[in-house]
């Protein structure tokens, strides 16, 4: 069998090979207790808490979370995921240890639009989800 003939082959029966991963272990236990958007973090703690939509001119944004760990896998990380309309901009991750108030955020720039930020833990599982708009100051408001 030629080098070409062989690529081919595994190339057309490639999709047909069913590759088994193991079940992945839970890696923590983490509960988030709090997640919440904020003005600020100051000293470990959220800073004017934003209840609703930034108001337009807002320049920055910060999602605040507190979690409840008591096992928590070596390296640990979960991860701020920013999207604005429907596009990740931002992207920031944070060390997770044991604690009953492990307390981490992520801050952003933001403009105009749509958006989301999800917290996801190192597997990439969904742990909380907040969703806000930035209105345009230069647009009038709509009746």
């Amino acid at each position: 069998m030629t080098k070409k003939t062989c690529f081919l082959a595994i190339a057309l029966f490639a999709p047909l090979l069913t590759i088994t991963r193991p079940a992945v272990a839970q890696d923590h236990d983490c509960v988030v207790r709090q997640f919440a958007m904020t003005r600020n973090v100051i000293n470990l703690e959220p800073q004017g808490l934003v209840e609703g939509d930034y108001p337009p001119g807002t320049e920055r944004a910060y999602a605040f979370a507190r979690l409840d760990c008591t096992q928590v896998g070596a390296g640990e990380t979960f991860w701020f995921h920013w999207l604005r309309n429907d596009q990740e901009v931002g992207r920031s991750k944070a060390r997770v240890d044991v604690s009953r108030n492990w307390r981490i955020w992520s801050q952003s720039r933001i403009f105009p639009g749509d958006w989301a930020v999800l917290l996801k833990d190192g597997s990439g599982r969904l742990q909380a989800e907040r969703r806000f708009t930035v209105a345009d100051p230069k647009k009038p408001a709509e009746d």
